[in-house]
């Protein structure tokens, strides 16, 4: 199983929507419309239970870091 921080996923999701025009077969498309739907209900779970991908949950991140760098 991978583990992903939510900018990873976010971003796995963007590559995701960049590479679907380029699905051709038939098995191709399905098992990118599978991982995509897996991606987004993670996303949308996280969202849920963490409040990640929301304006107050990267407000949450963002305060995160800028105290941690200036622990320093």
């Amino acid at each position: 199983m991978l583990e992903l921080d939510d900018m990873e996923l976010m971003q796995l999701q963007f590559c995701m929507q960049q590479t679907k025009s380029q699905m051709s077969m038939g098995g191709e498309i399905r098992r990118h419309a599978s991982i995509t739907e897996k991606i987004e209900a993670e996303m949308e779970r996280r969202k849920n239970a963490t409040g990640a991908y929301t304006p107050e949950g990267v407000l949450r991140d963002l305060q995160r870091q800028i105290d941690e760098l200036s622990q320093g």
